[in-house]
């Protein structure tokens, strides 16, 4: 339960996330600048570099810096600034001009460079077809190389978002769990040893195995419930020790748990189907006559369905189960149903769960 969601990532989750691995994003993307840079000097000065000799090193450097600048100004300010608060057209602008000086600081370079070293520009003009085609494609160019980077920081700040919302679901579902505990401990706690203290002379042995129901329903709650995963069996167990000791205190329904042996081994996450049981006991507490629960839980290939009928006259309140619905959405998201339906000619409820679990 303590375990970092980023030791279980994809090492390419965790290099784009982690804060241990800040240094090496930075070396990849001054590499990769160096790249482009190097690329760009190669293909304007590589036919005259023997000729130009030092001043083609401080062309590459002063390439090499302007591309760092135009690069970690959409890094830290573009990108952060406008193209995440989804100012589209702006950032648009600013990204077209700043490539667009990019390239203006380019040719004034070029022009510098070549007019120190007393050696003829490689252009006889920067206003000919062929100078504006160059001057597209390498705007093109460097449009991709600005978007890669915008791209991989949206990336970035997507995945820690998603991580964000993630750890909040799982603190809001744990809560929610912690609140299911309250509700069931306190409550049946004090009215089974209320119970159990009146029949413990007249009845000791019901009171005994009372007491030893609560034991193994308390157990569950504190160690099992703390778990990721619980064997289904457990939980139909903890489920029959809980419907059994709310018999024994107010003995006002009946109830009957059918499972299938098919069963052995499934893993479920724990105190998933106690909403279901309190629903029913809801449902029924509002019957005159002695209403039954009946809870069947099978399996067929990877699906486990979990049925719960119980006697109902009122029209069905899914929404009172909200709760359930919202742990299913982050345990099982895509793979599962929940339903509540009735029956009026027979007068009864069912709630009826189908769980895929596929990969669980």
């Amino acid at each position: 339960m303590t375990d970092n969601p980023i030791n279980k990532q994809t090492f390419l989750y965790q290099f784009l996330v982690s804060s241990r691995y800040r240094i090496a994003r930075h070396i990849l993307l001054l590499v990769a600048v160096a790249a482009v840079s190097l690329n760009q000097n190669i293909y304007t000065y590589g036919a005259r570099v023997e000729l130009l000799d030092n001043y083609v090193y401080l062309a590459g450097f002063s390439t090499l810096i302007s591309y760092v600048i135009v690069g970690y100004l959409h890094l830290y300010l573009l990108v952060p600034r406008l193209l995440l608060k989804k100012r589209y057209l702006t950032y648009i602008i600013y990204s077209a001009s700043s490539i667009l000086l990019l390239i203006l600081i380019r040719y004034v370079q070029e022009y510098w460079i070549f007019t120190l070293s007393g050696i003829p520009p490689i252009r006889s003009s920067y206003f000919n077809m062929v100078s504006i085609l160059d001057s597209l494609s390498d705007f093109m160019l460097n449009m991709i190389c600005i978007t890669g980077i915008s791209m991989t920081v949206l990336l970035r700040h997507s995945m820690i978002e998603n991580q964000r919302v993630n750890l909040l679901e799982k603190k809001q579902i744990q809560s929610e769990v912690d609140n299911l505990k309250e509700q069931v401990n306190p409550s049946l706690l004090f009215n089974t040893l209320s119970r159990t203290a009146v029949l413990s002379k007249s009845e000791p042995e019901k009171a005994a195995d009372m007491v030893l129901r609560l034991s193994q329903l308390l157990r569950y709650q504190l160690y099992d419930g703390a778990r990721d995963k619980v064997l289904l069996n457990s939980e139909i167990t903890f489920l029959n020790n809980y419907l059994a000791l709310e018999k024994f205190y107010s003995d006002s329904f009946d109830y009957r748990i059918v499972s299938e042996t098919e069963l052995t081994g499934v893993l479920i996450p724990p105190l998933l189907l106690v909403p279901i049981i309190q629903y029913a006991l809801k449902r029924t507490g509002k019957q005159t006559s002695r209403p039954s629960i009946l809870l069947q839980a099978s399996r067929e290939g990877q699906q486990i369905s979990i049925i719960c009928r119980f006697d109902e006259t009122d029209t069905p309140a899914i929404q009172e189960l909200d709760g359930l619905k919202a742990r299913l959405n982050l345990l099982y998201p895509g793979n599962y149903s929940l339903s509540a339906t009735q029956d009026k000619n027979q007068g009864t409820g069912t709630i009826l769960l189908k769980l895929n679990t596929h990969g669980k």
